[in-house]
C-alpha cells in the first residue's frame, strides 16, 4: 500500500461491482478515442492505471468483459447489473484501468497527465494538458507514462 494513499472502495454506479483500491494510480489520462466514448457513453474516459496487485476484493464474476477492437489490447468491463463501466484490464490482466468516476474521493487522485486520441474529441477541452492525436502518438505517450510510473514505484522501494 502507498504511504500517502488512503484505500478507497471503487465501484460501478450501482455499487454491486466493488473493489478496494490500495495504491495511488501509476498514471491518469483522458482518452477521447471512439472506443472509450462507446464504453463510457461520454465524450471521453478519464481513467487511472494501476497494477492488478494494487486492488483487493475484486469480484470479476460481477463484470462482463468485452473487447471493442481486435486484437483485444484492453478488455473493458461493464457491471452485469447496471451495465456501466467498472474496470478495464490490459497486459494479460496485470494492468487495471479504473474510470475516475468509480472513485469516491477523486481529490486523492493524481491530476491527469494528458489527453489521448484528441483528434477524436467530441468537443474541445480548454486546459493546459498536452493533447496527443492518432494511434501512434497516443499509444507512445501512454507507454512512456506507464514506464515512468513503474520506475517511480521501483525506485521508491
Amino acid at each position: 500500500m502507498s504511504d500517502d494513499f488512503t484505500p478507497q472502495e471503487g465501484s460501478c454506479s450501482c455499487y454491486s461491482n466493488t473493489y478496494t483500491i490500495n495504491h495511488t494510480p501509476m498514471a491518469r489520462f483522458i482518452c477521447h478515442c471512439t472506443i472509450c466514448q462507446d464504453y463510457t457513453g461520454k465524450a471521453y474516459n478519464d481513467v487511472t492505471v494501476l497494477l492488478k496487485s494494487d486492488l483487493s476484493e475484486l469480484e470479476i464474476d460481477k463484470t462482463r468483459f468485452r473487447s471493442w477492437k481486435m486484437p483485444p489490447n484492453i478488455s473493458r468491463g461493464l457491471c452485469k447489473r447496471c451495465h456501466k463501466p467498472s474496470i478495464e484490464t490490459a497486459v494479460g490482466g496485470n494492468l487495471v484501468l479504473i474510470p475516475t468516476d468509480n472513485y469516491p474521493d477523486k481529490a486523492a487522485l493524481p491530476e491527469p497527465a494528458m489527453h489521448l486520441f484528441y483528434n477524436r474529441r467530441i468537443r474541445d477541452v480548454d486546459d493546459n494538458l498536452p493533447k496527443y492525436e492518432g494511434f501512434v502518438q497516443s499509444q507512445s505517450m501512454v507507454v512512456k507514462e506507464l514506464a515512468q510510473g513503474l520506475y517511480k514505484r521501483v525506485t521508491k522501494r
